[in-house]
């Protein structure tokens, strides 16, 4: 994958910075507004041992699944029963390429969130860019989201992969317009409209928008708490020399915590969704990354699948233990084009220092687009 696909892909967690948003997050008053700004910076050692045939073992400076994030944040007075709130996101790179000089190359800022809602008794409407609803849960709830997962590139900078292309694909910031549901004894649903993906090849169109949902449903029990969820995905990508291409996902999964234990489950399903994003796959050696192929006047979409299972411990309140397994599967076409096969084995050990430090132990072994194995030691500070 090229260093600038990576950049567009990954991160996966503005929402990170609010799920692990720290007590220690700075805010003020301005006037009757309030803003905050809060942020987080990561880094790893990683030691690669490379399996592939003529592969080189590595040992690398990396940041992880999350590149550095810094938040601002604003929320308004209630003002007629209604509160807005804005935020903006960025994303610098700590780490660098191999053989960027003076990491010019490297370091990049790249854009993340830039979005506002407004909030009454009808919910919630929000307008911009952020993470986006098909897979969202997957990825956050996923262990290696405080950590690296797999790697698509071992000498480069930016992000890792985490599990994107090993157990789900990549939910991805996107221009949006969405309505999210009041909660309903815990139930909520999130429907909007996303600008629509589509390949960079010449004679294809995209004049109607994406599509995507999220239901969720929370509960508490004696010792323990149980989260699920659904989503989906619908696009139609026009091709001028005859053929659509539809992209269809389906999303489930289930979270269920007791006493110190954690279990996770996520499956998706669907046609021309790709391995890593929408409509795209790791290269399979022949030159296809598209999730689809086009012959005459007609197109035919390749099926995609994956999972992953996870478990993790809590000791003491402070350290957690975690395993887990992935993959991700899209069919060949007639042709025998367009296969792609990954899976990944994740065991981790991430340990809260204090209420700003984390710090992260993992290794990762990865099999399909890249064969490897890598240990990797680094951690997080949070504001």
């Amino acid at each position: 994958m090229t260093h600038q696909y990576k950049k567009t892909k990954l991160a996966a967690a503005i929402l990170a910075a609010s799920i692990a948003a720290p007590a220690s997050a700075v805010t003020w008053q301005a006037g009757d507004w309030e803003a905050s700004y809060t942020g987080t910076i990561n880094l790893f050692w990683n030691q690669i041992n490379n399996n592939e045939a003529g592969g080189q073992d590595s040992g690398h400076m990396n940041e992880g699944l999350l590149p550095a994030f810094h938040t601002m944040k604003v929320v308004s007075p209630a003002t007629n029963g209604l509160t807005g709130t804005a935020q903006i996101s960025f994303a610098p790179d700590s780490s660098r390429g191999k053989t960027d000089a003076q990491a010019k190359n490297g370091n990049q800022i790249d854009m993340r969130e830039v979005f506002f809602n407004v909030a009454g008794s009808f919910g919630t409407i929000s307008l911009g860019t952020t993470l986006s609803l098909f897979q969202r849960q997957a990825i956050l709830n996923d262990m290696t989201l405080f950590g690296v997962g797999a790697f698509s590139g071992t000498e480069g900078s930016g992000t890792t992969l985490g599990r994107i292309g090993y157990g789900y694909t990549y939910p991805e910031f996107n221009s949006r317009m969405t309505w999210k549901s009041p909660d309903m004894n815990g139930f909520g649903i999130e429907v909007g409209i996303f600008d629509p993906d589509e390949i960079t090849a010449a004679g294809f169109e995209t004049d109607t928008p994406q599509f995507q949902v999220e239901a969720q449903y929370s509960t508490a029990f004696d010792g323990g708490s149980l989260m699920v969820w659904a989503g989906g995905l619908h696009q139609e990508m026009e091709r001028t020399a005859g053929g659509d291409v539809t992209s269809v996902g389906l999303n489930f999964g289930t979270k269920v915590s007791a006493g110190g234990l954690s279990l996770v489950g996520s499956f998706f399903t669907g046609e021309a969704i790709g391995t890593v994003r929408t409509l795209t796959s790791f290269n399979d050696g022949a030159g296809t990354q598209n999730a689809f192929i086009c012959t005459g006047t007609s197109c035919t979409e390749a099926d995609n699948d994956g999972y992953y299972i996870q478990a993790m411990y809590n000791l003491n309140g402070a350290t957690n233990l975690g395993i887990s397994y992935g993959e991700s599967n899209q069919d060949a076409d007639a042709a025998g084009n367009g296969a792609d096969s990954n899976e990944l084995t994740t065991i981790g050990v991430y340990h809260d220092v204090n209420s700003w430090l984390k710090v992260v132990g993992e290794y990762n072994i990865q099999n399909g687009h890249q064969s490897q194995d890598h240990l990797s030691l680094g951690g997080f500070i949070f504001w």
